[in-house]
């Protein structure tokens, strides 16, 4: 029986049928449940990963911080050129420029050569077309999944789609993950794309991955697994019934000749395979230790409720005595967090927030619906700090990669510390899309070394040369203040971000952000 919620589905399948040229996906029929392969036993990853091990607790793995964009893309570039069983990747944007097409031309050498390479990526902001898509998954070792994608292929239709469908469809992947020979995992708050690795001529992003070897990667396998065998993710080779192997040829001929054309921008950045041994011998030194656990969304709801990643995040700010900072581009509070910030500032927990001032906010519309928060954060307790657009010269060079010196710098950063003991790093903002729409992953980490070293880079962050400090003065006015001095409206790039500001605040959209 046809119900009145049916009718906007039903509506757009008409106006499917009744549009000319436009296309449609067909239903995907039921797949092959397909995991990770076992780790490598030999090949440089391996042998590198085996010596760490060899000096680990049992439930320990090994983390190195990655803060600098160059370190970034060139660790993910290391783990591709020396893949020899797997390359598992999971993406929310994977962007058409010359870092995303650097790494998709290292991973597509590494199917090549046999290297099994599965890719998942949400579709709203992926850049292929469904034609190459579906060309690059003819590949025998390289197979694409699309998460969750609209069936309606053209703008007017689509978006017809979104509308009937806006809870499903509403719904996107922020997930990554980046896994190599079932050894070595790199997951945080990078997408792919020139402003993750500082090579975006508008701005770059002040980013923050954690690599990690150890037992950790095995849960960090069973969540990707489990995201690439939900119904959600569409097969590659369906995306286009057109595409063929001399599709496949084009496309690696023709990403070729594109990062030879702008070789000169890539020029901090090796265009072929290298050998990162030495790179991966000087992993020994570095890296610090302590028990993790991946945590993430599940990709589906399952009878209509789901555990939330916030929910499991609990148990990094429950146990917390002395401090607890927290570091988001975007924060809009949800639920009772608030109320949980005044609590443990009542208990004597230092709460410390760092987020985008306007200046550094990529999203104009994220910042117009915190802006009316800044109060109720301030009245918790808690130091609010806003990370300025030109921050101190040591920071525009984790951001900025040569030869570029990008017009800002934005804050990208998703992590928390608590008591320099125990640390979260991931995909997640402290936003109700983050929160209560998009899924999400991370890294809980338990190590006092990892942890104080992550409070240190945060609290260079917060330096009054990287920061504004939001503050009440006496007259109850907020007030920022930095090595610039003290402001009394609130910092912009320019007059008319401020007037993009003003107009976003009028939406109702603040659900959506």
């Amino acid at each position: 029986m046809i119900t009145q919620k049916d009718y906007p589905v039903l509506i757009v399948s008409l106006l499917l049928m009744l549009g000319t040229g436009c296309t449609t996906l067909p239903p995907a029929p039921p797949q092959t449940e397909v995991n990770s392969l076992p780790p490598a036993e030999s090949g440089r990853i391996a042998d590198i990963a085996a010596r760490i091990s060899a000096g680990l607790d049992p439930d320990d793995s090994a983390y190195l911080l990655l803060s600098r964009n160059d370190d970034a893309l060139n660790w993910r570039l290391a783990l591709i050129d020396h893949a020899t069983t797997s390359i598992d990747v999971q993406y929310f944007i994977w962007q058409n420029d010359e870092t995303g097409l650097l790494l998709f031309d290292r991973m597509l050498k590494a199917a090549d050569r046999g290297v099994r390479v599965r890719m998942l990526v949400d579709d709203i902001w992926f850049a292929a077309d469904d034609q190459a898509i579906a060309a690059i998954s003819l590949h025998p070792n390289f197979d694409i999944r699309i998460f969750n994608p609209g069936f309606a292929r053209h703008a007017i239709p689509g978006a017809l789609e979104f509308i009937a469908k806006f809870q499903e469809l509403n719904r996107r992947m922020h997930n990554k993950l980046f896994i190599v020979d079932g050894r070595a995992a790199i997951v945080g708050g990078r997408n792919i794309g020139n402003p993750y690795f500082g090579l975006s001529q508008k701005y770059n992003f002040r980013d923050l991955d954690v690599l990690t070897i150890g037992p950790v990667v095995d849960e960090i396998g069973d969540a990707f697994d489990a995201y690439w065998n939900t119904r959600l993710a569409y097969p590659g080779q369906l995306m286009s019934d057109k595409a063929s192997l001399e599709d496949l040829d084009a496309i690696r001929d023709g990403v070729s000749e594109y990062l030879e054309e702008h070789q000169a921008l890539l020029s901090s950045y090796p265009l072929t395979v290298q050998d990162w041994s030495l790179d991966m011998n000087r992993l020994l030194d570095k890296l610090k230790t302590g028990e993790g656990h991946f945590l993430q969304d599940d990709p589906v709801q399952v009878d209509g409720t789901e555990l939330k990643l916030i929910d499991m995040l609990d148990i990094l700010a429950a146990p917390s005595h002395k401090e607890l900072i927290a570091v988001s581009p975007y924060f809009i509070p949800v639920g009772g967090m608030l109320d949980n910030m005044s609590e443990l500032n009542a208990e004597g927990v230092k709460v410390k927030l760092l987020t985008a001032s306007l200046g550094s906010n990529n999203h104009t519309s994220a910042h117009a619906h915190y802006k009316k928060y800044r109060r109720s954060i301030l009245a918790t307790g808690a130091e609010l700090y806003e990370f300025r657009h030109d921050p101190a010269e040591d920071i525009r060079q984790q951001a900025n990669v040569p030869p570029v010196s990008a017009g800002f710098v934005s804050l990208h950063v998703k992590a928390m510390v608590g008591d320099r003991q125990r640390c979260f790093i991931g995909s997640l903002n402290l936003d109700p899309r983050a929160l209560e729409i998009n899924t999400e992953n991370g890294l809980y980490i338990e190590s006092p070394e990892l942890a104080n070293e992550l409070a240190t880079k945060f609290e260079r962050l917060m330096q009054p040369e990287n920061a504004w400090r939001v503050q009440l003065d006496e007259e109850q006015y907020l007030n920022w203040t930095s090595s610039k001095g003290t402001v009394h409206s609130q910092p912009a790039r320019h007059f008319f971000q401020r007037i993009a500001d003003f107009f976003y605040r009028l939406l109702p959209i603040e659900s959506q952000l």
